[in-house]
């Protein structure tokens, strides 16, 4: 029997995975915890700019700021979710946490790694030295494999796949970057496997949730044009 949702994990697996970043989500969106906001240490200059710069009131400020701090949960399960899945797919393995390399996915021969990142401006200076000093330690001790900085969603749209040069360190051709779609049709062998999962997940969400969400003709379209600049 065919597949459901994607034809590189079963339909076990997928749920799982889209499981995942659905607890992340607040039960009632609209519920705002004061202590758990004062808990995560408000900026009360920027809370000054927000309301009286923004033009808003207290209450609309409270709900951005739940919503914006609801948000940076949702980023990092997003982030999970890709690396849970890729590494589900036969042949790889998720590394998850505590793994010796500190990567985050490897083919089970041990002739790719892979430190994936949801969206391209995630690390700073420090973190992409230390992303490079983890794919140079991992070549050094597979001389046969090729180590990947890699990045779903890139400044520009694209997708793509290049040798990794970095200032300061020595150009080497088995360590590269790649993003986009591109890392998808790495891991799975199939071009669409990124188009598979975002077709894929409305139809996984209301599975899960025993909900749906009604769209229109030109919604439909809408949505496809965001996924299509999205990766190129």
């Amino acid at each position: 029997m065919a597949n459901k949702y994607v034809d590189f994990v079963s339909d076990e697996e997928f749920l799982e995975c889209v499981q995942h970043v659905c607890n992340a989500y607040p039960e009632d969106v609209e519920e705002i915890n004061l202590e758990q906001l004062k808990r995560n240490v408000i900026d009360p200059v920027k809370q000054s700019f927000d309301i009286f710069a923004g033009k808003i009131n207290y209450q609309d400020w409270l709900q951005n700021e739940n919503l914006r701090q609801n948000d940076k949960t949702l980023n990092n399960a997003i982030g999970e979710f890709h690396q849970k899945l890729l590494g589900k797919v036969n042949g790889w393995i998720d590394l998850g946490v505590g793994d010796d390399t500190k990567l985050d996915l490897r083919k089970d021969d041990n002739t790719i790694f892979i430190e994936l990142k949801n969206k391209y401006n995630t690390m700073n200076s420090d973190a992409t030295d230390k992303c490079r000093d983890k794919l140079e330690k991992a070549i050094k001790e597979h001389p046969n494999a090729v180590a990947y900085w890699g990045f779903i969603i890139s400044n520009n749209g694209s997708s793509g796949e290049v040798v990794w040069i970095k200032k300061g360190r020595t150009e080497n051709p088995k360590i590269k970057k790649i993003w986009g779609k591109r890392i998808y049709s790495l891991v799975t062998g199939k071009e669409n496997a990124l188009e598979q999962v975002w077709k894929a997940l409305p139809l996984a969400i209301k599975d899960l949730l025993q909900h749906s969400i009604d769209l229109s003709d030109e919604d439909e379209k809408n949505l496809k044009m965001f996924f299509d600049s999205a990766f190129h």
